[in-house]
């Protein structure tokens, strides 16, 4: 049950970020909800649930956009995998450490992508990417607490 509500999640993410926070969007970065969702999931559940999840998160964002298939699922994957090792090191109530490590692996995640973007595809890494990936970082870091609340309430609810 737990699970559907999870995937459930990721669909709301991946509509809020394709709609209403692509208008949003600022030097380029908008937010990844889908990588807050599960580095909310890895340090709740561990590397292997993470890493499940981060897949699953990833190949669906995948589905969305024109780049590769499978380099965001393999991206969100060794997130989530990494993040799972915080696992009953992290007290789920302290935002403001949720705030930061959602920031850091923010930066983690944007220079994974864009190393996969450079050895998949004729892309080359710019400065402007920095400035996306840093951006994009703040905005997830800004926006992790709320969606905090909403994992917890989804988690609490089916116990």
């Amino acid at each position: 049950m737990l699970n559907s509500y999870i995937l459930l999640s990721f669909i709301i993410s991946l509509l809020l970020e394709t709609t209403v926070f692509s208008r949003l969007s600022i030097y380029g970065a908008k937010p990844d909800f889908t990588l807050i969702i599960i580095v909310l999931i890895a340090v709740k559940k561990g590397s292997m649930t993470g890493q499940i999840f981060g897949f699953i998160g990833g190949l669906m964002q995948d589905c969305l956009s024109y780049g590769v298939l499978g380099g965001q699922a393999m991206v969100k994957a060794i997130t989530g995998f990494g993040s799972g090792f915080l696992k009953n090191k992290l007290e789920e109530n302290n935002l403001l450490l949720i705030m930061i490590l959602v920031f850091v692996v923010t930066i983690a995640s944007g220079f994974l992508g864009s190393l996969a973007k450079a050895f998949f595809t004729a892309y080359s890494f710019l400065s402007q990417e920095v400035v996306r990936i840093v951006v994009s970082a703040g905005y997830n870091a800004f926006l992790s607490p709320f969606v905090a609340l909403v994992v917890k309430k989804i988690y609490s609810a089916n116990k």
